[in-house]
């Protein structure tokens, strides 16, 4: 096959659109940044990797190749309102779609500037532990919703999470914080 001007065109055109793919939100949880995906196929992302590689673009070739794997799908703009849709994602490979990576876990959120809360495990928790996109109140390390919250250890070694508890020796162990 001999490359002509048209050939040409029509892969410096595939390469375009390749390089302006992107995490979309899912159809329901747009919100939700673990349901977030990227539309192409892992079979054509390898593909168009290759491509891009002929044709000497190494680092369009290198983005494609991450993009066939599951991805981190924190996001990293500063400030997260619900509705409003992040600009930038971590995009860290990560061994199963839908799992934060180690720099994202619900642990390091205080790490980040994030609330510290973190989602208690029950035996109905289906996805993994995210963490609150709010950034903490002055004076705490949670945001307004979960500064609320008990943070009391139970003896199961749970914490409680009660709104406002009203457990006098949940209370004393707050006062002494």
């Amino acid at each position: 096959m001999t490359w002509t001007p048209r050939t040409d065109d029509a892969v410096a055109a595939t390469l375009d659109a390749a390089a302006k793919l992107s995490p979309v939100p899912g159809y329901i949880n747009g919100d939700d940044y673990g349901e977030w995906y990227i539309e192409a196929d892992p079979v054509l992302l390898r593909a168009l990797s290759q491509l891009a590689l002929a044709h000497g673009s190494a680092e369009l070739a290198a983005r494609l190749e991450t993009l066939c794997h599951p991805l981190c799908m924190e996001p990293l703009d500063d400030v997260l309102t619900p509705g409003t849709m992040p600009r930038q994602w971590c995009g860290t490979p990560v061994g199963k779609s839908g799992i934060p990576c180690e720099e994202h876990v619900p642990e390091r959120a205080g790490e980040l500037g994030r609330c510290t809360w973190v989602e208690p495990d029950t035996e109905w928790t289906v996805f993994p532990r995210r963490i609150c996109r709010d950034a903490p109140v002055p004076d705490d390390d949670r945001c307004r919703r979960h500064a609320a919250l008990c943070r009391a250890v139970q003896r199961n070694k749970k914490v409680c999470n009660r709104p406002d508890c009203t457990i006098p020796k949940h209370q004393e162990a707050a006062a002494g914080r």
